[in-house]
């Protein structure tokens, strides 16, 4: 059995396949490699809508960086429609050994718009490459990233790419280091100067979302890199959350509960009205909460289970399947992550049979 963290969902139609990049770094040094990049697709032959999931940056980890998936992301847009895409850059994980083309080199005299550009070259290398394939509509494309992902995305976004719609950038920055200076990205004035050039050439709609309490880019600087890019011309729904935990930064990893409204709100004037954040159906009146005879389920080891699940607190789900699995999950994103765990092995849909505190279960 494959790890834990390189299992494929069989109900996203999870595949991992390599796709050729090249790319330069601040010197001019020439990178080029197969990169990996992990897939989810929608049911049905399509042609489908795309979007591409850029990855952050952790210079201590970026070598033993595992396959990043962005599974709340991913089980999101795949009820949207989309066929998603998560590369993994040159520089991270299984290509680190080939160097890193989005150093930005020294705190001083950081060279971000290299380092960026790096990271923009390889997104739209993938996305050209899917782009091509008969279950993607090329014309449909949105590009969404986290941290250095996410300004990239932006970096993206402003070269116009063939079929763009829509760009997301959460949290997006490059140069933030919360150990040695919270908030405060290295001479973030080079970023003003590249926000403005962005902003001057990009032309479809854009949403950013930051929070207050952002450890690598505070809010002040985010709100100004917002005002820099609109000042230039460009749209964007620019949006600054309260604080999320202990670093906003976070958001999008842990708080899919959060923007996954502001998402679909955000796409759905775009032609996306299919929500993609999952609505607790109301309670049924199958039975009460507590009783774990009426769990339609056979086997000791499930009630077990389930009784574990009552001792848990509030946001959580449980979900069955017709075969007799089942799945719960507790915490942010609750429904959805009950769901896939009891359907990802084997992808027979699952319906949800209690919610927080009540029972939704229907025939």
């Amino acid at each position: 059995m494959p790890a834990e963290r390189d299992r494929l969902d069989l109900d996203l139609r999870e595949a991992v396949e390599w796709v050729p990049v090249r790319t330069q770094d601040a010197f001019g040094r020439q990178f080029e490699a197969n990169i990996r990049v992990t897939v989810f697709r929608p049911q049905g032959e399509g042609p489908h809508p795309l979007v591409l999931i850029s990855h952050g940056r952790d210079t201590e980890t970026r070598a033993s960086a595992p396959r990043p998936r962005f599974e709340k992301a991913a089980r999101f847009f795949v009820r949207k429609g989309f066929v998603v895409v998560v590369p993994q850059r040159i520089g991270y994980g299984v290509s680190a050994a080939l160097g890193d083309p989005e150093s930005s080199l020294r705190c001083d005299f950081p060279r971000y718009g290299p380092a960026i550009g790096a990271a923009a070259d390889q997104i739209l290398e993938v996305a050209r490459h899917f782009q091509t394939r008969s279950d993607v509509d090329p014309k449909r494309l949105v590009l969404v990233g986290q941290s250095v992902g996410g300004v990239s995305t932006v970096a993206a976004a402003a070269r116009r790419p063939d079929g763009l719609v829509a760009s997301i950038n959460f949290s997006g920055g490059h140069g933030g280091n919360p150990k040695l200076r919270p908030g405060e990205p290295c001479n973030p004035t080079v970023l003003d100067d590249l926000m403005r050039q962005w902003g001057e050439r990009s032309r479809q709609p854009a949403l950013w979302v930051y929070t207050e309490n952002d450890q690598y880019f505070s809010a002040a600087h985010s709100q100004r890199w917002g005002r820099v890019y609109t000042g230039a011309g460009a749209p964007l729904n620019f949006r600054l959350l309260p604080a999320f935990g202990a670093d906003g930064h976070q958001l999008f990893a842990g708080a899919a509960d959060l923007w996954q409204p502001l998402v679909d709100a955000f796409l759905a004037p775009l032609g996306w009205a299919q929500a993609g954040q999952l609505v607790a159906p109301p309670p049924s009146g199958f039975a009460a909460l507590t009783d774990l005879a009426a769990l339609p389920l056979r086997g000791a080891s499930a009630r077990e289970d389930y009784a574990k699940f009552l001792q848990r607190p509030s946001p959580r789900a449980w979900a069955i399947s017709p075969s007799g699995r089942y799945g719960w999950a507790t915490g942010d994103d609750a429904v959805s992550r009950a769901i896939g765990l009891c359907q990802r092995d084997t992808g027979l849909a699952c319906k949800l049979y209690a919610v927080d505190d009540r029972v939704v279960w229907a025939h």
